[in-house]
């Protein structure tokens, strides 16, 4: 019985027994033997193996691992517990461990693969937004037809446009996802059973409603740990920012700087100086601030740098904000090359992708996505156009090459589990077919909220004075309504309303024993308690507010993604388990200190004269336990990732492998956020963003037109 690439063993017999000499012989019941090619022993535990497509195959609690020649595959099923007693041979120098996985679970019913060369596209892309819509634009500037398929449309209005707007984009109706999750389990002291998680739906997703912080600090152990474990130099820091310079069109640096793009798709600049200088917005209370800020320590001057990518200090945020003080993303990036590429890249817009289509090439391999099926107008149970599940009429759309997937940290779970793709008890108990038991989709959430994914926490003061910059402004889109609307239109977008989110970005450890910072205090000269329900009207209606965010790197949370039943419009359960895995109370501990620093900067003289009270939370929040209680009470995130992780073959509950591509299925990828094994960095877009680049890279390599 000889093993080969990609191909699961099979024998027409059961087999008795597996060899325990090297290149020993398959027993097998009945007067048939063959050779089993191995380079060492192997563990030796009973291996069942059942029928499937009138033949044999390893049923999926079979696991072994063993030292095999050359290029010669085995993949295991690897959440059974034989894997933390994987032989370990005296051929380690001569061989590779390679983990022994059969993913195709038994009984499955899978149709033959229809030919491809008839198929419409050569890849279809799930997902427009930071991981699909850099892998499509890319694709289709090098020749192959791609569709794009989102479940929500082309939205080009004031709220995606203007950058002190991103607060009213995130509650705008046509762009609204409005996911909910459990902060904490049953029993917690502070009970949060529906935090407000909002997502986009539109060409660009949801680039097209974030903060546009354009920061890629602190992704060097990022990157150089998944060089590690993958073996995989193309990973390492060094190689990824490549991808940075590759997308970065940089507007405020002089072109010969080395750490930067200067002609990528992606515009970035620095909140305007020619503003705040201005007479008009002259502001004696906010330049106390802001100068107080930038000599709170040692000074950063480029955050993107490769040689700041671990440093404490101070530095001003760069934004993904164009020369017109226009948002930039690669929404931009997709309409331009639909424009140019002559066909190559389709869009299907306001179309709920239901399932990957999956089937079999030959009896005993693992199956293949062939295309996927789509209902058009249907939306998901958390868009605001959402009137509840229907009977939806699906198509199905064939592909020459690969589906990928990029819907983003929740619905990229979604599907795959739909698809029959996941942990085999959870889709069984919602009556789907399991057939490619990854137990690893949908069970990493980390972060900010639901997935892995960063803490963060506001605290917030009132000021003794408005600042000057607000005039006038109410943020709404009739420019008869709002005076700083008008101004930003006649004057060439020179007020407030071209700003980023933030002032001044501080990066510091929260103890002596951490090797990086882990902490960031991010300040913003407005009222931003966090994600929650109306936020975007307080930004709009107090003018005399000095907020900081204190935001926790790495975070140890790990939460889940599930299922509540088989139809795609059915909601999803999400967990945070917020603070409850090893390492919640350093986590907790940590972001006390980091609010701590930031009201010692508060109370510098320079900024506590102008202070009128501290606010959120309430002046008599200053006792550990008080500042812990409001932690628990308000923390928030929104950099949630993570739920179908990269991993090693020995990671069982490693979803993908380093090329992106799902474990057990052939021409199937996810390219997204969901997509880390751990919360990169800081903020989230940009390394995506980079990811996404690299993916197109290695789907080009592979991939004839």
């Amino acid at each position: 019985m000889k093993f080969e690439r990609g191909i699961h063993c099979v024998c027409r017999h059961v087999v008795k027994q597996w060899p325990t000499t090297p290149g020993g012989t398959c027993t097998i019941l009945g007067s048939d033997s063959a050779t089993s090619d191995l380079g060492s022993s192997i563990s030796n535990p009973p291996c069942r193996f059942r029928r499937r497509y009138n033949s044999w195959s390893l049923s999926p609690w079979c696991s072994f691992s063993a030292y095999i020649k050359g290029n010669i595959l085995f993949s295991t099923i690897r959440s059974n517990p034989i894997l933390s007693e994987m032989a370990r041979g005296d051929l380690s120098t001569l061989f590779p461990l390679i983990t022994l996985s059969f993913l195709v679970l038994q009984g499955a019913s899978l149709p033959a693969c229809p030919d491809k060369s008839q198929a419409a596209y050569d890849f279809i892309v799930v997902g427009a937004g930071v991981g699909g819509g850099p892998v499509a634009a890319r694709l289709a500037e090098n020749g192959f037809s791609v569709l794009v398929v989102d479940a929500g449309h082309d939205v080009v209005n004031l709220n995606t446009t203007i950058p002190f707007y991103f607060g009213r984009a995130v509650e705008d109706p046509q762009l609204e996802l409005n996911y909910t999750y459990d902060e904490f389990s049953p029993g917690a002291k502070f009970p949060r059973d529906d935090t407000w998680y909002p997502r986009a739906r539109a060409l660009g997703g949801s680039t097209v409603h974030n903060a546009m912080i354009n920061n890629i600090a602190a992704t060097g152990n990022d990157f150089n740990n998944l060089a590690t474990m993958f073996n995989d130099s193309t990973w390492s820091y060094a190689n990824m920012r490549n991808y940075f310079r590759r997308i970065e069109h940089n507007l405020y640096l002089n072109n010969s700087n080395p750490d930067h793009g200067f002609d990528g798709w992606l515009k970035t600049s620095l909140n305007p100086a020619s503003i705040l200088a201005n007479p008009k917005f002259a502001d004696s209370q906010l330049i106390d601030i802001v100068t107080t800020l930038a000599t709170s320590g040692p000074t950063i001057d480029d955050l993107n740098s490769a040689a700041n990518d671990a440093t404490v200090g101070v530095a001003n945020p760069s934004y993904t904000i164009d020369e017109n003080h226009n948002r930039s993303s690669v929404h931009d990036r997709l309409i331009a090359v639909q424009k140019s590429s002559t066909g190559k890249l389709n869009f299907a817009l306001d179309t709920l992708a239901t399932r990957v289509l999956l089937c079999e090439t030959e009896a005993g391999q693992a199956p293949t996505a062939y295309g996927v099926e789509v209902a058009r107008g249907a939306a998901l149970a958390v868009a605001s156009n959402f009137n509840g599940k229907l009977d939806l009429k699906t198509e199905v759309i064939t592909v020459r090459h690969e589906v990928i997937i990029s819907a983003g940290v929740f619905q990229s779970p979604q599907l795959l589990m739909l698809s029959g793709i996941g942990d085999k008890d959870q889709l069984s108990q919602h009556g789907i077919e399991p057939i490619v038991p990854l137990p690893g989709v949908g069970a990493n959430l980390q972060g900010e909220s639901p997935a892995p994914n960063h803490d963060e926490v506001a605290n917030i003061w009132t000021l003794k004075q408005n600042h000057s910059l607000f005039d006038g402004c109410t943020v709404l889109s009739d420019p008869e309504q709002d005076p700083c609307l008008e101004f930003w239109v006649e004057s060439g977008h020179q007020n407030l309303y071209s700003f980023g989110a933030a002032l001044n970005m501080m990066m510091l450890r929260s103890s002596p024993a951490q090797p990086e910072p882990d902490m960031m205090l991010y300040w913003a000269p407005a009222y931003f308690p966090g994600f929650v329900r109306g936020f975007a009207d307080e930004i709009a209606d107090i003018h005399n507010a000095l907020t900081v965010i204190a935001l926790k790197a790495h975070p140890s949370s790990r939460g889940i993604v599930k299922l509540t039943g088989n139809h795609p419009q059915d909601p999803l359960q999400i967990e945070k388990h917020h603070f409850e895995a090893s390492g919640g109370q350093d986590d907790i501990a940590a972001i006390r200190e980091a609010i701590k620093v930031a009201r010692g900067i508060v109370g510098h003289p320079n900024i506590t004269q102008h202070v009128e009270a501290q606010v959120f939370p309430a002046p008599d929040g200053q006792t550990d336990e008080e500042i812990d209680n409001h932690i628990l009470e308000h923390v928030f995130g929104h950099h949630a990732c993570c739920t179908n992780p990269m991993g090693a073959d020995d990671d069982p509950n490693a979803v993908l492998d380093g090329d992106f591509k799902v474990r057990g299925v052939n021409a199937l990828r996810v390219v997204d956020i969901s997509s880390w094994p751990n919360v990169p960095g800081w903020f989230v877009t940009t390394p995506t963003y980079m990811m996404a680049e690299k993916a197109a890279d290695v789907i080009i390599a592979s991939t004839e037109l």
